[in-house]
């Protein structure tokens, strides 16, 4: 009895300091940041090299090294609160801005059209593989009305950014649709997606979607950035700087030196939208040229 006792005690323990954990992070992370330069990314990794006093490691080095090429290469980013969802945010975000700028006009003017049609006949195919519509159609109805507002009632990157950093509002609600939207991209097609997962105590992709993606607050494998990509016919580029040694730069490439690695997902065609993330360790933010 006192063992069960005890590990009841470090369950409440643990339960307390995750939910003390998360309360600090929504005092001190908005869901979207204000565009900051690169040099502030810099400054993160040279601090940390400096409380390290010259003992810094190989990996603390080559963050340094990585934020120093994104810094000549992007003018700035925009930080993503990190609560496990931040992939599903930094991509929603980041194709609104994109929708909303038209800077590439008769392109977004196309797109947006495109992805309006797309979210609103999605909850059909969404309910086919398992989604029930009652339980749906208030999160399904928020991405619809956001994506028309789009041009309308948001105008702006300021109006844009105040809807899309309301806490438990349009984000989270959004947020919680693009999940059922990449797991429903996994459902149709389970025989090619059941290869990419790397969770050895999951053998299927109903319990890999039940687990992994519908749930909020649960960070996203590299399945599922190609899941949703896919979905919205998107192409979504992420420079990843994991703490790995730079890659030489291909001859032709302009300026030589290192780099690094960058994915890409989506459609490979060049009619059609794309974003550009950058990759840390289990979290995701907004890279602008």
């Amino acid at each position: 009895m006192s063992n069960l006792s005890s590990a009841y005690d470090q369950d409440k323990k643990t339960q307390a300091q995750i939910e003390a954990i998360e309360k600090e992070i929504k005092l001190t992370q908005p869901l979207t940041s204000n565009l900051e330069p690169l040099s502030t990314l810099l400054d993160i990794y040279t601090k940390q090299d400096d409380q390290d006093s010259g003992n810094s490691s190989s990996s603390t080095s080559n963050f340094i090294k990585g934020s120093g090429y994104l810094t000549g290469k992007y003018n700035s980013w925009r930080r993503i609160r990190g609560d496990g969802n931040c992939y599903y945010r930094a991509f929603l975000y980041a194709v609104c801005e994109k929708l909303l700028h038209n800077e590439e006009k008769d392109l977004c003017e196309k797109e947006l059209v495109r992805l309006k049609q797309y979210a609103k006949s999605s909850i059909d195919e969404v309910t086919k593989h398992g989604y029930d519509e009652f339980t749906v159609e208030t999160f399904h109805e928020e991405l619809v009305d956001l994506l028309n507002s789009i041009g309308k009632n948001l105008t702006t990157s300021e109006a844009l950014h105040e809807q899309l950093t309301q806490e438990n509002a349009t984000s989270d609600y959004c947020i919680w649709y693009l999940r059922v939207l990449t797991s429903t991209t996994l459902k149709k097609d389970p025989d090619r997606f059941i290869h990419f997962l790397d969770d050895p105590n999951i053998f299927d992709i109903e319990t890999f979607c039940a687990r992994k993606i519908d749930p909020m607050g649960i960070e996203c494998d590299m399945v599922q950035v190609l899941a949703l990509a896919e979905a919205f016919s998107i192409r979504v580029q992420i420079e990843y700087m994991d703490g790995r040694e730079l890659t030489l730069m291909n001859p032709n490439e302009e300026g030589g030196g290192k780099k690094l690695i960058m994915h890409q997902f989506g459609p490979e065609n060049s009619d059609c939208l794309q974003i550009c993330l950058l990759y840390r360790p289990g979290h995701f933010d907004i890279l602008y040229l």
